[in-house]
C-alpha cells in the first residue's frame, strides 16, 4: 500500500476509534516505516503542531508500533486522589476503571497502583493485610474488574509492594508484640510465635527505634512507630512475601513496585543487594516476565551499584526532582556548556547501568507522590515543563508519569500537598476527589484543567499525547543504547544517538529559548521522522539545514533500503 494511502486509512480509523487500542507486534527489533522524505531532500516539512490531534496522531502511529515488553510508558496513580465513583470524597478502582478510556487516549500502556491494601492512613503504606483490598478503594471484584479492562487495552499493572515494613496494625506485629507482653524476663523463642523473628527487637533503644507498649522492648521503625520495619533475612517471612507476590501475579498484575529498598537494612548496601537478588530470582520462578521497579533514592554512584542486584529496573532519581539533572539543565537553558551535558550523562547512565546489569531497563521520571510537581519546578514556564516530559519520555528504559503532570498541575510542600485531587475540571465536580487530610491546594493552577486542555491541540495535555505516540511508534528511543551524538551535540542543542539492534533514532532538542539551526551535513542517510513543538510552530528541513524553533523536539531515523 502506498505510503499517502495508509496515512489517511489510519487517520480515518483513529478518527472514528478515538485512538482506542494497539495490536502487539513481535518483540524483535523491527525498523520503523516512516512517513518523511529524506532530510536532504527538501521534500520534509515537519509537521504544524497546530493541526487536527487525529491527524497528527495517525501519522505519528504510521512510523511503526512498540514491542510488547516491559518497555512501557507507565502512569502512577495515587487512587486515593485519581476519581471517585460513589461520592464520598475519595477515589476508588472503580473510579480508576471509568477513566481507562482516558489513559489509553493519553497512551500510557502500563498503570503502578499505589498502595491499595487495607491500612488505617490516607497513603497506605502502612499496610495491615497484604492479601485484600481498603475497603475505602473497593472490593477485589472491582480490582478484578480494573483488571480484566486494563487487559482489553493492552495496560499492564504493577502494584506498590511494601516490604521495608508493616503497619503496626498489621496482625504479624500485634501478635509478636502480645507475645512480648507476657515473655517477662525470657528470651523469645520462634517456636513459640514465629512473628517475633518477623521485626527487629531489641531490649536496647537504638536509633530509630519505638519501645513496645507496656514492655521493656523497642523494635526498629526508620520511617514511623506505625511502620515496624520487617526482618527480610527470615526465611518464613520470605515465604509469606512468595505468597503475596503469586497471590497478586495469578490476579493478573504484571509485577511490582518496591518501596524503600535502599532502607531494607539501613547502611547496609551489601545486604540490600542480597534481597533484591532474592526478589528478583523469587519473581521470575513465578512469572517468567514480571516487571519489577525499585525505589532506591540516591545518586548516581548508589543507583548503578543497585543494579549490580541483577532486579530490572530502578528508578532514575539522578535525572529526577528539583535537583535532578533535566531540571539542572532546564534552569541553564540557553547556556551551551550546562546543555551538552545533558547528553552525555545520558551516554554515562546508561553505560554504567548496562555494565552492572546488562538486562536492566531504566526508570525515568520527572516527579512522583514524594517529590514537588515539575510545574512547579519549572516555576509555572509552559515551555519547559513541555520539553521536561519529553526529556522524561524520550529517555531509555521505561519512563514513568506521575498521574496530572500531563497537565502540568502543581503541588509542592508536605506530601499530601503532591498528592492532591486530579484536575479533571475546573469545577472540581464529576468525580473530582476531596483532597487529602492537610492538603494545601493551590489557589489556583498554572494550567487549565482537563476539559480544557483536551479541545487545546497547544495544551500540555496534547504535547504528551504526542511524545508519548512517538516514543511508542519508533522503538529505539524506549529501547535503544544511548550515547552523546558529538557531531551534533552543540551549542543549546542536545543530541543523542538511540540504538537498538538494527533499529536506530537521533534526538535533538533545543534546550533554548532561542530558535537554532542544525547542520545535517554527513547526515544524508538519515530522514526527519518526528517532531514536537512546545508553540506549534513548523520544524521544518531545507537543504542541509533543520530549522529549531526554541525548546524544539526533532526525531531522525534511518532512511529505509
Amino acid at each position: 500500500m502506498p505510503m499517502e494511502k495508509a496515512v489517511r486509512v489510519i487517520c480515518l480509523l483513529l478518527c472514528l476509534t478515538m485512538l482506542a487500542g494497539c495490536s502487539r507486534p513481535a518483540a524483535a527489533p523491527q525498523t520503523p516505516q516512516t512517513t518523511a522524505s529524506p532530510v536532504l531532500s527538501g521534500e520534509a516539512e515537519g509537521v504544524p503542531g497546530g493541526r487536527d490531534m487525529a491527524q497528527r496522531l495517525a501519522e505519528i502511529a504510521a512510523l511503526g508500533e512498540s514491542p510488547d515488553d516491559n518497555y512501557r510508558t507507565w502512569y502512577e496513580v495515587f487512587v486515593y486522589s485519581f476519581c471517585d465513583s460513589d461520592g464520598d470524597g475519595i477515589g476508588d478502582l472503580r473510579g480508576l476503571t471509568s477513566k481507562l478510556d482516558y489513559l489509553q487516549e493519553l497512551g500510557v500502556n502500563g498503570i503502578w497502583l499505589m498502595p491499595i491494601h487495607p491500612s488505617p492512613s490516607y497513603h497506605k503504606y502502612d499496610v495491615t493485610d497484604y492479601y485484600a483490598i481498603d475497603p475505602a478503594y473497593g472490593t477485589m471484584a472491582d480490582f478484578d474488574d480494573l483488571m480484566a479492562q486494563c487487559e482489553k487495552r493492552d495496560i499492564h499493572v504493577i502494584l506498590d509492594l511494601v516490604l521495608n515494613h508493616s503497619g503496626s496494625d498489621h496482625p504479624w506485629f500485634t501478635q509478636a508484640a502480645d507475645y512480648l507482653r507476657g515473655l517477662g524476663d525470657r528470651e523469645p523463642n520462634p517456636a513459640d510465635c514465629p512473628y517475633v523473628d518477623y521485626y527487629f527487637f531489641s531490649r536496647e533503644q537504638k536509633p530509630g527505634y519505638t519501645q513496645v507498649p507496656g514492655t521493656d522492648w523497642y523494635y526498629e521503625s526508620q520511617f514511623s512507630p506505625d511502620m515496624p520495619d520487617l526482618n527480610l533475612g527470615n526465611e518464613a517471612l520470605r515465604e509469606e512475601i512468595r505468597g503475596i507476590m503469586a497471590f497478586w501475579l495469578e490476579k493478573g498484575v504484571s509485577g511490582f513496585r518496591l518501596d524503600a529498598a535502599k532502607e531494607y537494612y539501613t547502611g547496609s548496601i551489601s545486604k540490600n543487594l542480597e534481597v533484591l537478588g532474592w526478589i528478583q530470582e523469587t519473581g521470575k520462578s513465578l512469572k517468567e516476565d514480571i516487571y519489577l521497579v525499585a525505589e532506591v533514592w540516591d545518586g548516581f554512584a548508589a543507583v548503578s551499584e543497585y543494579y549490580e542486584s541483577g532486579l530490572c529496573s530502578f528508578f532514575d532519581f539522578p535525572f529526577a526532582d528539583a535537583g535532578g539533572k533535566i531540571i539542572t539543565v532546564l534552569r541553564g537553558a540557553g547556556n551551551p556548556s550546562v546543555v551538552s551535558t545533558y547528553a552525555t550523562a545520558l551516554e554515562k547512565a546508561d553505560k554504567a547501568y548496562r555494565a552492572a546489569n546488562p538486562d536492566c531497563i531504566d526508570a525515568p521520571f520527572l516527579s512522583n507522590h514524594d517529590v514537588g510537581r515539575i510545574a512547579s519546578f519549572c516555576s509555572g514556564d509552559e515551555a519547559k515543563t513541555k520539553l521536561a516530559g519529553a526529556m522524561n519520555l524520550f529517555m531509555s528504559g521505561s519512563a514513568f508519569v506521575y498521574y496530572g503532570e500531563e497537565l502540568g498541575m502543581a503541588g509542592s510542600g508536605n506530601d499530601p500537598s503532591k498528592r492532591a485531587p486530579m484536575y479533571w475540571n475546573e469545577a472540581r465536580d464529576q468525580g473530582t476527589t476531596n483532597p487529602p487530610p492537610e492538603c494545601v491546594l493551590p489557589e489556583s493552577y498554572p494550567f487549565p484543567a482537563y476539559e480544557t486542555q483536551k479541545a487545546d491541540d497547544q495544551s500540555i495535555y496534547n504535547y504528551y499525547r504526542q511524545a508519548i505516540a512517538i516514543r511508542q511508534a519508533i522503538p529505539a528511543i524506549s529501547h535503544g543504547k544511548t550515547t552523546a551524538e558529538t557531531a551534533l551535540n552543540l551549542g543549546c542543542i542536545s543530541a543523542c544517538r538511540k540504538t537498538w539492534g538494527e533499529d536506530a533514532a537521533i534526538l535533538l532538542m533545543n534546550i533554548s529559548p532561542e530558535d537554532a539551526e542544525v547542520d545535517l551535513t554527513g547526515y544524508e542517510n538519515w530522514t526527519l521522522a518526528a517532531t514536537l513543538s512546545t508553540d506549534g510552530r513548523d520544524i521544518s528541513t531545507e537543504g542541509t539545514t533543520l530549522a529549531l524553533p526554541a525548546w524544539g523536539t526533532a526525531v531522525l531515523v534511518p532512511i529505509s533500503e
